[in-house]
C-alpha cells in the first residue's frame, strides 16, 4: 500500500512539473505560446541574434519581449499570405545554401556551428524562413509607408552639426597674383582699383603689369583656404577681394560666378543621415503596424 501511495505521489508530482513546464504563456487566435517555447528561444537567443538580428534584435530579452516576437511573426505570416507570399521549403533551402557560399561554409561546418550554439538544424531552417518573411514584410508592407524628405535630412544635419549650415557657396573665380617683393607697400592697397580699371579696358602699368592670372572654376567654399573663404563670403558677383598674402605671393580674387549649393560636409553625411532617418521611421512604422494589426486578433497574455 505504501509503495502504491508513493508511486501515485511520484506520478502526480511528474504531471505537476510537466504542467508547470508546459504552462501557457500567451494565446494568439487559435495558437498557444508555452513556457517551453519561450524558454527554448531564451536558451538559443545568442545564436538566433547572429542568424536573424532584425527579428531577434537583442541578445537578452524578457519573456514578454519573446512572446511579442512570436506573436508578431504569426501576424506577419498571415499578412504575407493575404498578399500571396508563401515561403516554401525549397526557397528556404536556397537561402541557406547562399549563406553557406557567402560565408565559405559547407553543410557540415554549418551543422557544427549550430551544434556549438545549441541550435537544431530544423530551428535554423525556420529562423531562416522567418527572416525571409520579415524582409518581404518590410519591403512590401512597411517601406511604402516611409518617405524621407530632403528637409528631414537637413534638420537632422542641423541637430548633429549646430555650427554648420547645409548650404555653402560655389564660385567661379579669377585669381590675380604677383610675387610679394615686386610691389611697394603703397601699391598693395591700390591693387583692387588697378584691377577694376583692367576690367574696364585700362592697361596695367608699372609693377601692376607683372600680374599673372588663372581661372578657378566650380570650386566650393569648403575647398578654399580659410582666409580666402572669409573674404569671398561677403562679395557679390563682379567684386574684387582685398589683397590676400599667401606665402610669397599677393592674391586678389575676382568673383565671376557665385551660387548657393549643398555644403561638402552635408553632402558627405547626407546618405548616412538618410539611412538613419529611414531606420528610425521603419521601426516607428513597424511598431504602429503591429499595434493596429493586434487589434484585429485575439491576443491574451497569462
Amino acid at each position: 500500500m505504501k509503495i502504491l501511495f508513493a508511486s501515485l505521489l511520484l506520478i502526480l508530482s511528474y504531471f505537476a512539473q510537466a504542467k508547470i513546464l508546459d504552462k501557457i504563456m500567451a494565446v494568439v487566435d487559435d495558437q498557444t505560446i508555452s513556457l517551453l517555447d519561450v524558454s527554448r528561444i531564451k536558451e538559443t537567443l545568442r545564436a538566433r541574434n547572429e542568424i536573424s538580428p532584425q527579428i531577434f534584435h537583442k541578445t537578452s530579452l524578457t519573456e514578454k519581449e519573446i512572446m511579442d516576437i512570436l506573436i508578431y511573426k504569426k501576424l506577419i505570416r498571415e499578412k504575407l499570405n493575404t498578399l500571396g507570399y508563401v515561403i516554401a521549403d525549397d526557397q528556404v533551402e536556397s537561402q541557406i545554401k547562399a549563406t553557406e557560399e557567402r560565408l565559405g561554409l559547407n553543410r557540415e561546418a554549418l551543422l557544427n556551428f549550430l551544434k556549438t550554439n545549441g541550435l537544431e538544424f530544423e530551428e535554423y531552417f525556420e529562423v531562416t524562413r522567418e527572416s525571409i518573411e520579415y524582409n518581404i514584410f518590410l519591403s512590401r508592407v512597411i517601406a511604402p509607408m516611409i518617405s524621407v524628405t530632403e528637409q528631414e535630412i537637413k534638420n537632422e544635419f542641423y541637430k548633429m552639426n549646430a555650427s554648420n549650415s547645409t548650404l555653402g557657396h560655389r564660385f567661379d573665380l579669377v585669381d590675380f597674383y604677383i610675387n610679394k617683393g615686386i610691389l611697394k607697400a603703397n601699391e598693395i592697397s591700390q591693387l583692387p582699383g588697378a584691377l577694376k580699371g583692367l576690367q574696364k579696358g585700362d592697361s596695367l602699368k608699372g609693377n601692376f603689369g607683372k600680374f599673372e592670372a588663372s581661372n578657378i572654376n566650380n570650386i566650393n567654399e569648403d575647398g578654399l583656404a580659410k582666409e580666402i573663404k572669409g573674404q569671398l563670403e561677403k562679395l557679390k558677383v563682379g567684386d574684387f577681394s582685398a589683397p590676400i598674402v599667401m606665402g610669397n605671393k599677393i592674391h586678389v580674387f575676382f568673383v565671376k560666378h557665385k551660387e548657393l549649393v549643398d555644403s561638402e560636409k552635408f553632402l558627405k553625411q547626407k546618405e548616412i543621415l538618410r539611412q538613419k532617418i529611414y531606420a528610425e521611421s521603419e521601426k516607428q512604422m513597424t511598431d504602429m503596424w503591429f499595434q493596429r494589426e493586434s487589434l484585429k486578433h485575439f491576443i491574451k497574455y497569462f
